[in-house]
């Protein structure tokens, strides 16, 4: 069982996430979340995978621009899987996008955040997207 201290800077950390993409445009703000190898797969999106914090900044420098608003609504935090050195989480997310060209996307799915313990506290080192309700 996870110190209680742990599981909710786990769950912070995911929230963390889902706020600094809502806030749209702050590349080094959701970057920093991640560790330096961290993976962002929105493969199931149809939307890539991304290795490595360089390449987290590449996506979110190119998709930020073409965001208008963006909500994400996460519910049902549970860590699946715990040491004191790694875990795994799992989170139901209700997330809305609108682009700058009036497109729009309403996702129900279902996060996994495996995370990391670095020196300055908990880091994504994967977060991947399962649909739930297409």
């Amino acid at each position: 069982m996870a110190p209680i201290e742990d599981r909710l800077a786990i769950e912070d950390l995911a929230v963390a996430y889902c706020s600094a993409v809502d806030r749209i445009g702050d590349v080094e703000g959701v970057a920093a979340l991640f560790t330096e190898g961290g993976v962002y797969d929105l493969a199931e999106l149809g939307l890539g995978r991304f290795e490595g914090r360089d390449a987290i900044r590449g996506f979110f420098s190119g998709a930020f621009p073409t965001m208008a608003h963006n909500a994400h609504f996460l519910s049902n935090f549970a860590l699946a899987d715990y040491a004191a050195d790694g875990a795994s989480a799992q989170a139901y997310v209700h997330g809305f996008s609108r682009g700058t060209d009036g497109s729009e996307l309403e996702v129900k799915a279902r996060y996994t955040f495996d995370v990391a313990r670095e020196d300055d506290g908990w880091k994504i080192a994967r977060v991947g997207v399962t649909i739930l309700i297409p």
